[in-house]
C-alpha cells in the first residue's frame, strides 16, 4: 500500500473508532459543520474532525532539537499534512496535533509529564501517545530506527518511571509506526 494511501485510511480510521466529541474551545477549523440544524442536531454533542493541513517542514526543527531526534517519516508526514485532537484507536490514544502554524502545543503535551519526559526522552523514547487502559505512555524507539529510518513503538510500564524515575517493563507494541498504521486501519474494518 502507498504511503499516501496508507496515511488517508489511518486518519479516515479516527472517526470509525473515537466518538471525535469536540471539548470545549477546540478551533473552529476542527469542527464538524452541520449543514442545517434541526432539533436532533441541536441536541447533540459537537464532534471534530481531522484538517488536512500542510505544514513547513521546517516547523518540526524546534521539537526535534527538544527531542534529540527525528520522528520516522511515516509519522512526521502525518504530522506535516495532518491536523487533530487526541485520538482513541483503541491500540492507543495518540496525542494530539491541533491547527497551528507549528508544533508547540505537540511539543508541550510530549513534555507535559515531567517525570516521563526526563526519564524517556534522554534514553531515546519519545512519547506519541498513552495505552488507552491505562497511563503507560507509548514512545517511538529513536534508538532502533530501520534503514528506512521507521522506529518500534514501545509501550512503558507508567508505574516504575513515576515512581523509581527509571524504566522498568517495557513492550515492543509495534515494529514500526507502518505496523501500526497498518493496524489501526484494519481494526473493526
Amino acid at each position: 500500500m502507498s504511503d499516501t494511501k496508507l496515511l488517508t485510511q489511518f486518519v479516515e480510521s479516527f472517526a470509525r473508532l473515537d466518538d471525535m466529541f469536540a471539548p470545549e474551545g477546540v478551533p473552529d477549523e476542527l469542527l464538524v459543520k452541520q449543514e442545517t440544524e434541526t432539533w436532533e442536531t441541536w441536541r447533540e454533542f459537537p464532534r471534530w474532525q481531522p484538517l488536512l493541513m500542510e505544514t513547513d517542514p521546517a516547523e518540526l526543527d524546534p521539537l526535534y532539537q527538544r527531542i534529540g531526534g527525528t520522528f520516522p517519516p511515516l509519522y512526521e508526514r502525518l504530522l506535516l499534512s495532518y491536523r487533530w485532537l487526541e485520538v482513541d484507536l483503541k491500540l492507543l490514544r495518540l496525542f494530539a496535533n491541533p491547527p497551528d502554524y507549528d508544533f508547540a502545543e505537540l511539543s508541550e503535551t510530549i513534555f507535559a509529564d515531567r517525570a516521563l519526559a526526563e526519564v524517556l526522552i534522554p534514553a531515546g523514547y519519545v512519547p506519541i501517545g498513552r495505552s488507552s487502559i491505562n497511563y503507560d505512555p507509548m514512545c517511538f524507539d529513536l534508538n532502533a530506527r530501520s534503514p528506512a529510518g521507521d522506529c518500534p513503538v514501545i509501550q512503558f510500564a507508567h508505574e516504575t518511571i513515576l515512581c523509581d524515575l527509571r524504566i522498568g517493563e517495557q513492550w515492543q507494541r509495534w515494529d514500526s509506526f507502518r505496523a501500526l498504521m497498518s493496524e489501526v486501519v484494519h481494526l473493526n474494518s
